[in-house]
């Protein structure tokens, strides 16, 4: 599945398997709680578990459920404001794994502050929920012909 996401909660596309919606859902739920800067949010969205995995833009790779959540809360809690538009989503479901792949626009309000490639992998768990596992963004600056 591939489209333009101008609003974090809608992706536009053509053609989506029931499995890739919920992964895209996931997705969204994901950038909704980082705008709201909720700590609780996030952690909703998360697996919790030992073997999460985060890299934020220029940072170095986080593991474990208390250094990943602390990240976002040292994040969240020196962020005024945010705001995502996403360009080029890829969703891609294999068996109880899915991932989503985004250019992020960031905004601080409307001023455009930055761009990342992201990368957010989700594991279905035993209920059926789609919850993140790993998010690694890249700061993002020219394409590569």
């Amino acid at each position: 599945m591939r489209g333009n996401q101008g609003d974090p909660n809608m992706v536009s596309v053509t053609a989506m398997s029931e499995e890739q919606a919920l992964v895209a859902e996931a997705n969204a739920a994901f950038y909704r709680a980082f705008e709201t800067l909720d700590a609780a949010r996030m952690e909703e969205v998360w697996l919790h578990s030992d073997e999460v995995k985060c890299i934020h833009p220029g940072s170095e790779l986080l593991s474990g459920w208390d250094d990943v959540m602390n990240s976002w809360r040292l994040i969240m809690s020196n962020t005024g404001r945010i705001r995502f538009e996403l360009q080029d989503v890829a969703v891609v479901v294999n068996g109880g794994i899915g991932w989503v792949e985004c250019l992020e626009q960031i905004y601080d309000g409307e001023t455009l502050v930055g761009l990342a490639l992201a990368t957010n992998l989700f594991q279905q768990n035993d209920d059926g929920r789609w919850l993140m596992i790993h998010h690694h963004a890249s700061p993002f600056s020219r394409r590569i012909a």
